[in-house]
């Protein structure tokens, strides 16, 4: 991650020269330093108009983009044979400062293609974004996700679906990933947020800019809570092209989707697809043959996605992925087992219904290695979540 100071994180080292490397990322012969220098360099990068994306990602495959604003045209053409654009220079240096500009506190990064911290899931879909903009919560990057979209004009069986859903996962330690649109896609983050979990919004635009101004404070409180994430530059203002390129992102960073209320023709069918595409898991939530905003949702099942009605329906569909996305061993815990870690749990779970808050006064773990621990019990069928936010031992 690159933000304007040159780093981010702990540091692991300093080369010769004293430049930081980031935690997680141990120099190796060639790797190059993170510096401010870079970060100037990827901002333009990715805001050169003489590529395409498709083409920068091939470029990159032989220089990192220092390098590339280092070597000759000749050599840039022999690696990159074809048709390029014209660009504007100019414009495109002034326009360079104000994006270092907004790199003005620590909550701010640009994550590279190539990076340690670029989500693994989304490097592997067929057209992955150049680097991705963030403010917020970083880490939450690492933690297993499941999207979540829909209508933007939901019927209250919908939202109140939605809310469940979004709860129910989160407070599991699951983040969910969404495009911040009005209806579902807000309704989701936020009742992410409410449950104490944490969200990932995937914007259509720059991350500096607010859209839709409906979801303002929604989007404020994301980059405190969450994380806001943007391929686009800064100040790039939403339209109609930039909706489906943000879907694909929305989609690619989860393990699935789950669609509440697909009408038959909406742009919520546009993520399923590239759902499929991505071979992520598909699932719907099913409707009244009657309510025509069901009927893409319908369409989907018939296509082979599962249908979903409850939390632990999510879980049984995507029980393999989310235990290999688990994490193993709790901090702060001895040379254990992770399975033992887990079953140790079970004694602060009753028969009867047991608050998450309970479980975590009792065994003296953090809120994430208590939720993450349940999430292994209940995909084993050791524990279930209860109706009242609780969880019930079943072994």
């Amino acid at each position: 991650m690159l933000t304007r100071d040159g780093f981010s994180g702990n540091v692991d080292a300093l080369d010769a020269n004293g430049n930081h490397y980031l935690t997680g990322s141990s120099p190796t012969p060639g790797q190059a330093a993170i510096t401010g220098d870079h970060l100037s360099d990827w901002l333009r990068f990715i805001r050169d108009a003489r590529w395409s994306r498709k083409q920068k990602l091939q470029l990159l495959k032989s220089m990192t983009a220092a390098e590339i604003y280092q070597a000759g045209e000749a050599e840039l053409r022999r690696l990159l044979p074809g048709r390029w654009r014209s660009t504007n220079e100019q414009f495109r240096k002034s326009r360079l400062q104000r994006d270092l500009e907004w790199f003005d506190s620590a909550d701010k990064f640009i994550i590279p293609y190539g990076d340690p911290h670029y989500p693994d899931l989304l490097a592997q879909i067929q057209d992955p974004p150049l680097a991705l903009f963030a403010r917020g919560r970083v880490e939450l990057l690492a933690d297993p996700k499941i999207a979540m979209v829909g209508s933007r004009q939901p019927t209250p069986a919908g939202s109140k679906l939605c809310r469940q859903l979004a709860g129910g996962l989160s407070r599991l330690g699951i983040i969910i990933t969404s495009g911040l649109a009005l209806g579902i896609d807000g309704q989701s983050h936020q009742a992410a947020l409410d449950a104490g979990g944490g969200t990932i919004a995937v914007l259509g635009n720059g991350v500096d800019m607010v859209y839709p101004l409906r979801n303002r404070a929604l989007q404020q409180n994301i980059a405190k809570r969450g994380l806001l994430l943007s391929e686009f530059p800064l100040g790039l203002a939403p339209s109609k092209a930039t909706f489906p390129q943000r879907n694909r992102i929305v989609s690619g960073l989860a393990l699935g989707a789950i669609i509440i209320e697909a009408g038959e023709n909406s742009g919520t069918r546009i993520t399923a697809r590239l759902s499929m595409e991505q071979n992520r898991e598909v699932m719907v939530v099913p409707g009244s043959p009657l309510n025509a905003q069901y009927r893409g949702s319908h369409a989907l099942i018939k296509q082979g996605a599962a249908l979903v009605c409850d939390v632990n329906d999510v879980l049984e569909v995507l029980a393999l992925p989310l235990q290999s996305r688990m994490i193993t061993k709790p901090a702060d815990v001895p040379e254990t087992h992770p399975d033992n870690c887990a079953n140790s749990l079970l004694a602060y779970v009753d028969f009867e219904p047991t608050t998450l808050d309970s479980i975590i006064s009792a065994s003296g773990l953090t809120a994430a290695e208590v939720s993450s621990m349940l999430l292994m019990l209940e995909l084993e069928g050791a524990v279930s979540a209860a109706d009242c936010g609780g969880y019930v031992r079943l072994a």
